[in-house]
């Protein structure tokens, strides 16, 4: 349901963009009815004159869509041994979007040094920047560099930086 409502989402961007998606059989055109019929339903879209847009919770699921296409950190290049640190204390009431956060930290590769304080030795200050931002909790993050943490040595052997003589 959500890569049919992108789909109707970027058609508002590009509106010949519907014209390449027309279903083409009976079974697909009955599920587009229904994909709208539920977001309508769900009110995730509405309508506004003689135009269909996004509600709030619309764009809150627009948002975390955009966050899921971020999949990955650059690891190619050679580790210029300085940690990215990434530590929150997001509030209560944000609490579905701090879950997201978290669960994104984990699918990038960063590993949890404390409760809201994760590590990786990657730049991805954008990624991360990127992701707060479209989940709203960016003046609850703090992106942060250090050469040295405390019992690295498990961070070094979990991300395979261990240096061999």
């Amino acid at each position: 349901m959500i890569g049919t409502g992108l789909i109707i989402a970027s058609a508002f961007v590009a509106p010949n963009l519907l014209q390449l998606l027309k279903p083409k059989t009976r079974r697909e055109k009955y599920k587009y009815k229904k994909t709208i019929e539920k977001m309508f339903d769900d009110k995730i879209i509405y309508l506004a004159g003689d135009e269909v847009k996004l509600s709030d919770d619309g764009l809150k699921l627009l948002a975390f869509s955009q966050v899921e296409e971020i999949t990955t950190v650059n690891k190619d290049d050679e580790w210029d041994k300085t940690w990215r640190l990434v530590c929150y204390d997001v509030p209560e009431e944000q609490k579905s979007a701090r879950d997201c956060f978290r669960h994104k930290l984990i699918e990038l590769g960063f590993e949890q040094v404390q409760y809201s304080l994760w590590a990786n030795p990657w730049e991805c200050r954008e990624e991360i920047a990127i992701i707060s931002q479209n989940l709203g909790i960016a003046p609850y993050v703090a992106y942060l560099y250090t050469n040295h943490l405390p019992k690295q040595e498990r961070l070094l052997e979990h991300f395979n930086l261990i240096e061999r003589d």
